[in-house]
């Protein structure tokens, strides 16, 4: 099992490969089944059409890793903040406007309406155990970081600045804590129902930590993130853990090394030859590769792989986008570049 080899500090003879939202837009199978459910969010908690698309990647691309097909906003939804996503503008969510509290406490509630997630997880299983070429292929379970949530809490959306989740922040340290104390909470049984259906790895999707003032880094990153990690290894230390501080600049060493996960993901804003030299050889990094070079393909995605692989070849790497595959993206692409990786054809021209 390459990929969990290499999460647990192996360099392998290939990396192994899995896409952030491998199970999306660009398949027309994944926008069939879509398409059968208006609303996303009852998409996510449908635990057998969750479960159908989780495996139509590994069935098609024959990848070395699932991730369960959920979304990082049912732990705000599920804390009742509702969510609807608006086509061609995202979601939105009820706001949490400048120092009001989360006043939210049946976790058992919250435990059960989120419990699709763990059923999803093992339909999945025996799904990819059904056949002999996906059989026992990791699961990847996984939940937005604290500080993430926060932002779509106090922006009611997504946003170009994050104004009002900074402003939160200044005016209000004391009653930020507190909110964080909740989504720390909620991330945390959020996980346990994943790791309890079996996952074999954790993700955790820390989307907008480029954009937090870095004074406030260490409280409201670095800290949530140490909780939910040590959580994860309490109850399971066998479990790899891949962390995804996006665009971090040069927090990402401190973040390394005050979390010391098995594996950071890398996006393609980040400087991959300063993260590859700052931070410990034995932590894994993953992705990397801008999704519009995928879009592109050809000789110069190739270029871009065998740049990839020939830095990071003492230390081991997972074969990953930097964000998200893009909607527009030709499958035969992704078919052209894993075939590519696992034939080893290096070398490609600069010319």
């Amino acid at each position: 099992m390459n990929f969990l080899n290499t999460l647990n500090g192996k360099i392998t003879s290939q990396p192994p490969i899995w896409i952030m939202r491998q199970a999306g837009r660009y398949l027309p199978e994944y926008r069939r089944i879509r398409n059968t459910e208006l609303n996303f969010i009852d998409f996510c908690l449908n635990a057998e059409k969750a479960s159908e698309v989780t495996c139509q990647p590994i069935k098609k691309f024959n990848l070395d890793a699932a991730i369960i097909f959920s979304d990082i906003l049912l732990v705000l939804h599920k804390l009742d903040f509702k969510v609807s996503f608006i086509e061609n503008e995202g979601p939105k969510l009820k706001k949490l406007n400048l120092g009001e509290k989360i006043n939210f406490s049946d976790w058992k509630k919250f435990r059960s309406d989120l419990a699709p997630v763990g059923k999803a997880i093992n339909l999945s299983r025996a799904k990819l155990n059904k056949n002999v070429n996906s059989k026992n292929t990791p699961i990847i379970g996984f939940s937005g970081s604290p500080w993430t949530l926060f932002t779509y809490l106090t922006e009611g959306q997504s946003s170009k600045d994050f104004s009002n989740a900074r402003k939160f922040l200044w005016s209000n340290t004391y009653r930020s804590e507190e909110v964080f104390e909740i989504l720390v909470q909620a991330v945390i049984y959020f996980l346990e129902i994943q790791l309890d259906a079996g996952v074999n790895a954790i993700m955790l999707f820390d989307s907008w930590a480029g954009s937090i003032p870095a004074r406030f880094r260490n409280k409201f990153i670095y800290e949530p993130t140490r909780k939910i990690v040590q959580y994860v290894r309490a109850k399971n230390a066998s479990i790899p853990i891949i962390c995804f501080p996006k665009s971090m600049g040069e927090g990402i060493v401190e973040f390394a090394d005050i979390i010391n996960p098995n594996c950071i993901a890398v996006d393609h804003l980040t400087d991959i030859e300063f993260v590859h030299r700052s931070i410990p050889k034995n932590i894994a990094i993953q992705g990397n590769i801008d999704p519009i070079c995928l879009v592109h393909g050809g000789n110069i995605l190739k270029r871009e792989v065998d740049y990839l692989l020939n830095l990071i070849s003492d230390r081991p790497y997972i074969f990953n986008l930097g964000h998200g595959i893009l909607p527009e993206t030709s499958q035969q692409n992704l078919t052209d570049i894993i075939s590519y990786i696992r034939e080893r054809k290096y070398g490609i021209s600069n010319s």
